[in-house]
């Protein structure tokens, strides 16, 4: 659009009217400037390739690390379950135990009674004490007798209360044991859960952070495949710079341009230009913004110099084929300068307001900023002046 705005004022004027030599220095300014964006892009190709194959790497160890905590946790599931079943079991042999004690004590009861009973019924229709049955006898040997009868009984009675008293301690052992056994496995049981809990929340996170990591490597294959399309895109521009300039070189040996527009500037103060574009200081960057409401950069630009009949085209590419060229060391107050910044050619403008300052509107809004500085400086392409 540069070049083909400069084209269309030239067949305005008559075939023959050549550019001056501060034009010519504002088309190698831009080739350079081409030829330095391509130099980055290509740069920053390699580099996001680099990091889309690092991140590639570790989306890999990602999903190795996932699979390796699907099996701790399939193992961990696993082992609860065993772990659960033979808690179970231990719960039913511990109730069988508990049945088994009762049964016994009851028995153990059962059998005193009978003891006790068939005693009683012996000796006078069991309705008398051991005692009794002593003092009843008719005898020496009928007190021995009896002393022997009821010794036997005791013993018998004694027997069985030992058979009962060791079967219930061996019972209450086996108990004792299964009781162990199930508080080990529901401690073992509540560390399963733990590491299971464990397991699964690392398991979450590593999926978070896998689906970021993809999320990021999908943006960066999207950056690339855009920067791709910009080197290819700016390849192709610093190719027709060049023809531009090769052009621009033929039409040298007359000056009939600048003398026709310098003759048709309009004219304007430069003091006053500059004090009404500062009014403006503050305003908020809007992307195609054309009033005071919010500008951007050529929008901004175009606003003030219309105010002052400076009339200017709408985009900066625009305005950088309108005017005389100025080279760098003659820039003076209410010059346009120009910047390739976000895409190659003139992509910012601002209005130049001396001591190597501009007012322009940026991201930031309308501003104050150094031409020459670490951001502006390399991207410093050109200036035209538009009024006298």
């Amino acid at each position: 659009m540069l070049f083909q705005s400069y084209k269309s004022k030239i067949a305005l004027l008559a075939a023959g009217l050549v550019f001056g030599s501060s034009l010519l220095t504002s088309y190698g300014s831009s080739l350079q400037s081409e030829q330095s964006l391509l130099s980055q892009l290509q740069q920053e190709s390699s580099t996001t390739y680099k990091q889309i194959s690092q991140e590639k790497a570790k989306a890999n160890s990602l999903q190795a690390s996932i699979h390796q905590y699907n099996v701790s946790l399939t193992n961990v599931q696993n082992a609860i379950a065993t772990d659960t079943a033979q808690i179970k079991s231990l719960n039913q042999q511990i109730q069988q135990l508990e049945q088994r004690i009762q049964q016994n004590q009851v028995a153990l009861n059962k059998d005193k009674a009978e003891l006790t009973a068939q005693l009683q019924t012996t000796y006078e229709d069991g309705h008398v004490t051991y005692l009794a049955v002593l003092l009843q006898s008719t005898s020496w040997d009928d007190l021995l007798s009896r002393i022997e009868a009821l010794a036997s009984i005791s013993r018998a009675q004694q027997q069985l209360v030992q058979q009962v008293a060791a079967l219930q301690h061996q019972v209450e052992q086996q108990k004792q044991q299964l009781d162990t056994q199930a508080s080990t496995l529901n401690k073992k049981n509540e560390e399963l859960q733990i590491l299971k809990s464990s397991d699964e929340i690392m398991l979450h996170q590593q999926h978070q952070t896998l689906d970021k990591l993809q999320y990021e490597m999908k943006s960066k294959q999207s950056q690339q495949r855009l920067i791709e399309s910009q080197i290819h895109l700016t390849q192709g521009q610093i190719q027709q710079i060049q023809l531009e300039t090769e052009q621009a070189q033929a039409l040298m040996k007359s000056r009939a341009y600048v003398q026709y527009t310098t003759q048709t500037l309009s004219t304007a103060s430069a003091s006053q230009v500059i004090q009404y574009a500062e009014q403006f200081l503050g305003v908020p960057y809007v992307w195609g913004g054309t009033t005071p409401s919010g500008f951007d950069c050529s929008g901004f630009t175009q606003y003030v110099m219309n105010h002052f009949n400076v009339g200017l085209y709408r985009t900066s590419e625009e305005q950088f084929a309108q005017g005389l060229p100025v080279a760098y060391n003659n820039l003076q107050p209410g010059d346009l300068v120009f910047f390739s910044t976000y895409a190659p050619g003139a992509s910012h403008v601002g209005i130049y307001i001396g001591n190597g300052l501009m007012i322009d509107a940026e991201d930031m809004g309308v501003a104050i900023d150094s031409i020459s500085n670490s951001y502006w400086g390399p991207k410093y392409l050109g200036a035209r002046r538009v009024f006298k």
